[in-house]
């Protein structure tokens, strides 16, 4: 009984090391990475050669979607990501995420954001707009869309 509970604890634990392991994305000419960091995530952004710029910090942090190429350097000055992370609000229901928006022009620049939801937003980006929206069955269901000249902007219900 005892090796059964060691073996689970053993397991819960690859499972949470598993979760902290490194990310790095390719993005256009740049690199996005996520790594762990004194029991937190950070967010870093640019040219591998160039070493990185540690853009955004948080528990658990992770990138939901991303835009890149020409159209998207033309509509938005840079690729697009969106990054969810573990939020510090409380909620009722469902767990607190914070989403934020990082534009990956020449220098990238402060994370836009965040917005608050209780629930995961599904996250679309064309057009020159990012939208996050909540299932639309969802009580209470929200919306936003950002764009680099207006930043984020509540839709209504």
């Amino acid at each position: 009984m005892r090796s059964l509970m060691l073996a689970g604890v053993l397991l819960t634990a690859t499972a949470a090391f598993a979760e902290r392991q490194d990310v790095a994305l390719p993005v256009d000419d740049k690199v996005a990475r996520i790594s762990e960091a004194d029991g937190m995530e950070v967010l870093s952004i640019g040219f591998p050669e160039d070493g990185l710029l540690d853009i955004l910090t948080g528990a658990d942090l992770e990138i939901v979607a991303m835009a890149d190429g020409a159209d998207t350097t033309a509509l938005f000055g840079g690729a697009i990501l969106v990054v969810e992370a573990t939020g510090t609000q409380s909620c009722e229901d469902g767990d607190p995420l914070e989403y934020y928006v990082v534009k990956m022009g020449l220098l990238p620049g402060e994370p836009q954001g965040p917005v608050t939801s209780c629930g995961h937003l599904a996250v679309t980006i064309a057009d020159g707009v990012v939208t996050l929206a909540a299932d639309p069955g969802r009580e209470g269901a929200e919306s936003w869309t950002w764009a680099p000249a207006t930043g984020f902007q509540a839709l209504a219900k």
